[in-house]
């Protein structure tokens, strides 16, 4: 009799334990809950019109303009010159494209100077000077190709133009040299060729 009383009592307590378990892990989500609604609701916020923000930026156009730097204006007459390739392959009829362009300010726009006579000066890497002449295209561009084939001396370094312009009514302009075009001849090694499989060289 005994020991039927202590197996229902061990039953009962066993049930007892796993209610008090699961009731304690009821009670921590409703408390985590609670928590989490509370944290979330923001009484300041509740009664925000979404419809019209509150203003969080101030802009201020143009009142403090003591420590803003002007836009440069354009200048009335400039020039400039590159050339179409810095690197170009020494060989026998290489030449080197040098553009040079002279442009005027009209009205705050950069337009071309038209019929602009342009002079090239190129100077090679051994101090010698040679020059070309252009007359600038309706949009102030002046083209010059510098033939290179005779040139060895100027491989593997700089060889630098600088341009000039000239036109009536306009006062000169020069592409000086800190401003220069430059290129450098470069010489490209031959690709070797295979040999027919199987071939060998004589004496070996």
């Amino acid at each position: 009799m005994q020991t039927q009383d202590r197996k229902r009592w061990n039953i009962m307590g066993t049930r007892t334990a796993i209610a008090l378990k699961i009731g304690s892990v009821l009670l921590f989500f409703l408390l985590l809950s609670v928590l989490i609604v509370a944290c979330g609701s923001n009484p300041s916020t509740a009664n925000v019109n979404l419809g019209a923000p509150p203003v969080t930026v101030t802009i201020d156009l143009g009142n403090n303009t003591t420590n803003v730097s002007p836009t440069p204006p354009l200048a009335p007459y400039w020039c400039g010159a590159w050339a179409t390739n810095t690197s170009p392959i020494f060989n026998s009829t290489a030449t080197v494209g040098v553009y040079a362009k002279f442009t005027q300010n009209v009205n705050g726009n950069p337009v071309g100077v038209s019929g602009a006579t342009a002079t090239a000066s190129i100077t090679w890497p051994d101090g010698s000077v040679t020059t070309q002449g252009a007359i600038t295209t309706s949009d102030g561009l002046a083209v010059f190709f510098v033939p290179v084939a005779n040139r060895a001396d100027a491989v593997n370094h700089l060889t630098f133009v600088t341009v000039s312009f000239q036109k009536d009514g306009a006062p000169p302009c020069n592409v000086t040299a800190d401003r220069a075009a430059f290129f450098t001849l470069i010489v490209v090694s031959p690709t070797p060729s295979k040999g027919t499989p199987g071939t060998q060289t004589p004496g070996h």
